[in-house]
């Protein structure tokens, strides 16, 4: 196999990773991930050492990595079929190969992440990605982030300490993992909501979806919450995490009762 199969190959051959993006397997799978493309890896740093011009030999492998995935997405007829196919790569190339690449440490991977990068959101303009590292991600589970009230209250330029998010998390803390079918609620959001805010970042139209969701959702909570029903406040909560699943996740992740 050529360098070029297997760097396209630690996307396309990965596709049902994503299964295991929840705070408790994503560790394991992503160091299992890595290490299977140690020997890659290597050959790429070889090939950077090794060759005439190293930059345009970075180009050419982004080049031909991306150019699998256009001809891919150009094959496939119908609009929602393509945009699925969009989300569905882009977060397996956000959480995995990006990562992994950026993981090695070396200049001339780190270079070859970003240089994929800005040839995929050339060529996919409706869902741009970004880098990032496995601490990164994996720092988002292990913190317990507010991750969707976070993301929709940045998004409408609140501050991390305003009103809406010290409200949600003292709900979490002392109401929801005060009992148990609580705890179940907060370890069914943690293991859902990275990969929906990860997908939603990815729209063009990400302010409009946030904006909704503060209206329809967030608003109404904290407003339940100040009146003192928590009961209906979980209820609207956990519909909002499930309506959003079902459209940015594509039902492809079974629903956890909780």
């Amino acid at each position: 196999m050529s360098i070029e199969n297997d760097l396209t190959g630690m996307l396309f051959d990965n596709m049902s990773l994503m299964k295991k993006f929840n705070k408790d397997t994503y560790a394991d799978a992503f160091n299992t991930y890595y290490e299977n493309y140690k020997p890659l890896f290597d050959s790429i740093e070889k090939g950077c050492r090794e060759a005439d011009d190293r930059d345009s030999y970075i180009r050419d492998l982004a080049a031909s990595f991306v150019s699998r995935a256009v001809s891919e997405e150009k094959s496939i007829e119908k609009k929602s079929d393509r945009e699925h196919f969009t989300i569905d790569h882009n977060s397996v190339l956000a959480v995995y190969v990006l990562p992994a690449l950026l993981e090695t440490r070396s200049d001339g991977l780190k270079t070859l992440a970003d240089e994929i990068v800005k040839q995929w959101n050339e060529a996919f303009t409706r869902y741009t990605i970004s880098p990032g590292t496995f601490a990164e991600i994996d720092g988002g589970f292990k913190r317990k982030l507010c991750y969707i009230t976070t993301a929709v209250c940045e998004s409408l330029g609140k501050s991390d300490d305003c009103y809406e998010l010290r409200t949600l998390r003292d709900y979490r803390d002392n109401y929801l993992l005060s009992n148990e079918d609580g705890v179940k609620v907060v370890d069914t959001y943690y293991n859902i909501a990275p990969t929906i805010v990860n997908r939603i970042d990815k729209s063009k139209d990400s302010g409009n979806i946030y904006r909704n969701i503060f209206d329809e959702y967030i608003n109404p909570c904290i407003g339940l919450i100040e009146d003192g029903k928590l009961d209906e406040c979980e209820e609207l909560y956990s519909e909002m995490v499930y309506s959003l699943k079902d459209r940015f996740m594509n039902n492809r992740t079974e629903r956890q009762d909780g």
